[in-house]
């Protein structure tokens, strides 16, 4: 084909393709060789594909079956067109089904914190998404107060002491809302092991002042409650102090040996089991809540919401306990 035919092919009006109807018969009929067994994939008479394929004949002006007693034959001309019929009708076949696959996914929106996220919830996400694959997940961690609209979000991740939820379900812009358990939480001093030395050790709870405080502005009050746990005075409380916006900075700064911070060690199973991070003193915690998953009532029919939640409660069922250090 010369160019100038090319573009004349290209530039034919699909309003010279036959109606679909009537190539469906003629692809089933050549297929099965069978009139009735075209019907019967078709879900029509066999009278239908009958008309059907003698109305694509005179459409074309050609014959393209024949009849050998009671079985059908193909004609020269069906023989040769019923093989690019049927990969073109599996070409529609296959792109429809692309699209209704891309039509029916769900889009579910998660709210948490990035300490939970970062530690806890990214490196189990693949589990998540390997079962439910019709489902994109969209976490989002710019972590609004306390008195958050529920509805903003298909499923947010709050961490709660029980007084704390139960304020937050009496709310009545709460009305409805569901909230379900997962993981526990309480924060523990941790640091790299490389922290401590024979001049710098951090052996008994004096020591703390010996090195920098990692703070994180999220969690403010969380060094005051732990030195006021363990009992330290003003002289054995640390010197410098190392201040970030949020618990994973301060956490990511003491993997590097920067210091010591607190964190919810419930999130850092792997680190303390592989020995990345250590609890120097896992006898002392402080502010020991829960995180729950929480859902607005617009979401409680949503099956990908229902099976999230669910998960999130089987994950928080099968941590592993860390070992203490």
């Amino acid at each position: 084909m010369n160019q100038t035919n090319a573009l004349s092919a290209v530039a034919e009006p699909r309003s010279a393709l036959p109606p679909l109807s009537m190539l469906r018969a003629f692809e089933a009929v050549a297929r099965h060789q069978s009139v009735t067994q075209a019907a019967a994939e078709l879900h029509v008479t066999q009278g239908a594909v009958s008309h059907q394929v003698k109305a694509l004949e005179q459409w074309l002006d050609a014959k393209l079956v024949q009849r050998d007693g009671r079985r059908i034959a193909l004609t020269p001309a069906g023989a040769a067109y019923a093989p690019s019929l049927g990969t073109a009708l599996d070409l529609m076949a296959d792109a429809t089904r692309r699209l209704q696959r891309r039509a029916r996914r769900e889009r579910m929106t998660v709210s948490t914190f990035s300490t939970l996220a970062t530690y806890w919830l990214v490196p189990r996400l693949g589990d998540f998404c390997a079962a439910y694959p019709d489902v994109d997940v969209d976490i989002s961690t710019d972590y609004p107060r306390a008195d958050f609209d529920p509805a903003s979000y298909d499923v947010s991740i709050r961490c709660y002491t029980m007084d704390e939820l139960q304020t937050q379900l009496r709310r009545r812009d709460w009305r409805g809302v569901q909230a379900g358990r997962f993981l526990g939480e309480s924060l523990s001093l941790v640091c790299s092991p490389q922290l401590a030395t024979p001049e710098r050790p951090l052996a008994v709870l004096t020591d703390v002042a010996r090195h920098p405080m990692l703070e994180s502005r999220s969690i403010p009050t969380a060094w005051p409650d732990w030195l006021q746990a363990a009992g330290l005075a003003a002289e054995h409380q640390p010197r410098t102090h190392i201040t970030f916006d949020h618990t994973h900075l301060a956490l990511n700064a003491a993997l590097a040996g920067a210091g010591m911070a607190l964190a919810p060690t419930p999130l850092l199973g792997p680190l303390l089991q592989e020995g990345s991070l250590v609890q120097p003193f896992p006898q002392i915690a402080v502010g020991p809540k829960d995180n729950y998953w929480v859902r607005a009532p617009r979401t409680l029919g949503n099956a990908a919401v229902s099976a999230f939640c669910a998960w999130l409660t089987a994950q928080g069922r099968d941590e592993p306990v860390a070992p203490a250090r």
